[in-house]
């Protein structure tokens, strides 16, 4: 099974790659960041 910080972090990589401002400006940092964190905190 897939690691929820995988999904997370390429999400976040995804939103920002796409062209879907505002919203991916705005929320693929954020993903990226809790993907990295939940990666370095857990084992999610």
């Amino acid at each position: 099974m897939v690691r929820l910080s995988t999904i997370l972090i390429l999400a976040g990589i995804v939103l920002l790659v796409a062209p879907v401002p505002p919203i991916g400006v705005t929320l693929g940092p954020i993903a990226l960041v809790l993907g990295i964190l939940l990666r370095i905190f857990t084992d999610l």
